[in-house]
């Protein structure tokens, strides 16, 4: 065998020939008990059979500054546009709600009150 042949740690690569006949037999169906395939597995047999199941993976985002996970940047962005728009609608109802203005009195006739006040000084004086 050459020092670059096939298999790396040595020995035969022949498939042993009762092996093969194991498998066959194996995927025969009389050797089942037809009763145990009727029933559905429970949760724990599935996970015998199925093995670990696969981790979600987290994702990030990259803001340049800082990575954070996916779920956080989405809730920041939107307590952010909330904000904005509870800011927006208030800034808008104050805007559009009709005030109540104070009009200015009446422009005040001083001439009619000066002569007035200095006939009432002259009544005074002339007493």
């Amino acid at each position: 065998m050459s020092m670059y042949g096939r298999d790396p740690w040595g020995g035969p690569l022949e498939i042993a020939a009762d092996s093969a006949t194991d498998d066959d037999r194996s995927r025969n169906l009389h050797d089942f008990d037809r009763a145990a395939l009727s029933r559905p597995l429970d949760e724990t047999q599935q996970s015998w059979l199925l093995g670990p199941g696969e981790q979600k993976k987290k994702r990030y985002v990259d803001l340049g500054c800082i990575i954070v996970s996916r779920k956080i940047f989405l809730w920041t962005v939107g307590v952010f546009l909330g904000a904005g728009l509870l800011a927006g609608f208030v800034s808008l109802i104050v805007k559009t709600v009709p005030r109540h203005h104070h009009h200015p009195p009446p422009p005040d006739n001083y001439t009619l009150a000066l002569h007035k006040a200095l006939m009432f000084f002259n009544a005074q004086r002339c007493e």
